[in-house]
């Protein structure tokens, strides 16, 4: 269940920093409606199934809608408006993956634009003015401390086997940072420019080691990096090209939250430079520079040329 006195970002994370909701989200985009066909196509157990469900419908991403089998009324779930808006989320986790986890580009299916009808890796842009973002191009305001913005869950790697051999459908690393509360702050807290040990243990009211083993693993993947700078002893921990990349995924989870949880206080405020206007999220096509939207974009298995 999603805390009701978190704050925005804090629910969202409780819901989406989860690996069966976002492998169950990922299939309902690809028309998986009912309790049977996502218990089939993940091997998913009735129990988290059964919790995840309630979890999407609490939080207005999935509602019921009755339907008669050939024994009795029985409910399917479908993508809310709010569900819908989550297509952002999912070709962002698709998208750094794609490009920055060792040996996804052959195993990951290709998205393509159907306006050109080009394969494409999306860039994150402003839908305010259009331009380009990274995270070097805003700047937050916290509301909230980053400890207080994040999953209170631990991915676990075990359990995994019935989708593990699938790579359309686990994303392991991604998780290893959305799914864990303490990676998540700690990432989070390197894009506000917090670097030092003893600033992010402070900040984020976080034990010693567990900061430290947490450090140690997004060094490990590639997502932090140490240096000691102007000569002194301290170490600070900065994000790698990799790390900065992640940034579309933070960021569509902040704007989905600010927009969908309202009734919850919000965690920061994301501006973009150039606009100087709070940054509302897009993708665009890498090949044609248009704006994407859900409706004109589709996978396909690697090979194939071009829409059809």
């Amino acid at each position: 269940m999603v805390r009701p006195t978190a704050d925005r970002l804090g629910r969202a994370l409780d819901l989406f920093g989860d690996q069966w909701v976002l492998l169950m989200l990922q299939r309902a985009f690809f028309g998986v409606r009912r309790y049977n066909e996502w218990k089939h196509e993940l091997g998913i157990s009735d129990a988290v199934l059964s919790a995840r469900l309630r979890s999407l419908v609490d939080a207005g991403v999935l509602y019921r809608r009755p339907y008669r089998d050939e024994r009795r009324m029985r409910d399917e779930y479908r993508l809310t408006d709010a569900g819908l808006e989550l297509w952002q989320l999912l070709i962002s986790i698709w998208a750094w993956e794609y490009r920055w986890v060792p040996g996804r580009t052959d195993e990951l299916p290709v998205l393509f634009h159907e306006l050109c009808g080009e394969p494409t890796l999306p860039t994150l842009t402003c839908r305010g003015c259009g331009g380009a973002v990274t995270a070097r191009d805003t700047d937050a305001t916290r509301h909230r401390r980053v400890g207080e913005v994040a999953s209170p869950r631990r991915f676990r790697r075990s359990g995994w086997e019935s989708v593990a051999d699938r790579p359309d459908l686990f994303f392991p690393e991604t998780m290893s940072i959305l799914g864990d509360r303490w990676s998540t702050a700690v990432t989070a807290a390197a894009f506000l420019g917090i670097r030092r040990f003893s600033e992010l243990e402070r900040e984020l009211g976080i034990q010693p080691s567990v900061l430290s083993r947490r450090l140690g693993e997004l060094v490990e993947q590639g997502v932090l990096e140490r240096r000691r700078e102007d000569g002194r002893r301290a170490v600070h921990y900065r994000l790698t090209e990799k790390g900065r990349a992640f940034f579309p995924v933070v960021v569509t989870v902040v704007a989905w939250a600010d927009h969908w949880i309202a009734d919850a206080p919000r965690a920061l405020t994301l501006v973009h430079r150039t606009c100087d206007r709070p940054l509302r999220p897009a993708l665009s096509c890498d090949h044609c520079n248009v704006r994407l939207e859900r409706t004109q974009i589709h996978f396909a298995p690697r090979g194939e040329k071009r829409s059809s």
